[in-house]
């Protein structure tokens, strides 16, 4: 089986702004890197998707191109912020963040929730998407990839911070012979 975990482009927020669960669009020219990646990548069988709209709306343009109906699972969303949804990191109290996110994997911001219960969903997801599948792409956000790549490559949870995913970027996980291996990081 081939993971391909799609983050999407920057969203139309600041550049320093919180956003997990905030529902957001993606910045102008979306479109056209939607299309590359179209042209750039083998069509899957599944394609799996954040319902978020900085998501679901290149799911959507993928799917089409594709000829593969987009699905839409909520597990795939970014992790919830609470409290800090759409504030300025810089806003933020130093001394709510500090605990957050070096390697306190139960804290959570106020309202929002731990990177372990990311995982949790993350687990969740991956045990009902069975492996009869080739190909599967997954468009959804930096959280989930990292808990994603841990998961599959048997890292320790905070290795996930490790990850710089970058927006628009295309990683890939390979499954052979009861395997992972990263095939792929930020294409």
């Amino acid at each position: 089986m081939e993971l391909i975990l799609i983050r999407h482009p920057r969203a139309t927020v600041a550049p320093d702004s919180c956003v997990g669960h905030l529902d957001v669009d993606c910045a102008a020219g979306w479109e056209g890197h939607a299309d590359r990646l179209q042209r750039m990548l083998v069509a899957p069988e599944r394609l799996i998707a954040s319902p978020l709209r900085r998501c679901s709306g290149i799911a959507a343009r993928l799917g089409a191109a594709w000829s593969v109906a987009p699905e839409f699972d909520p597990r795939l969303m970014e992790l919830n912020f609470g409290a800090w949804e759409g504030r300025r990191w810089s806003e933020i109290d130093r001394r709510e963040q500090d605990p957050w996110p070096a390697g306190q994997l139960d804290s959570a911001p106020p309202g929002g929730e731990s990177y372990n219960e990311l995982l949790e969903r993350i687990d969740a997801f991956r045990a009902d998407l069975g492996t009869s599948f080739q190909r599967v792409a997954l468009v959804t956000h930096a959280g989930p990839i990292r808990a994603l790549l841990t998961r599959c490559l048997g890292l320790q949870p905070a290795a996930g911070w490790r990850f710089d995913i970058g927006y628009g970027r295309v990683s890939r996980l390979a499954e052979r012979d009861g395997a992972w291996r990263l095939e792929a990081l930020n294409a």
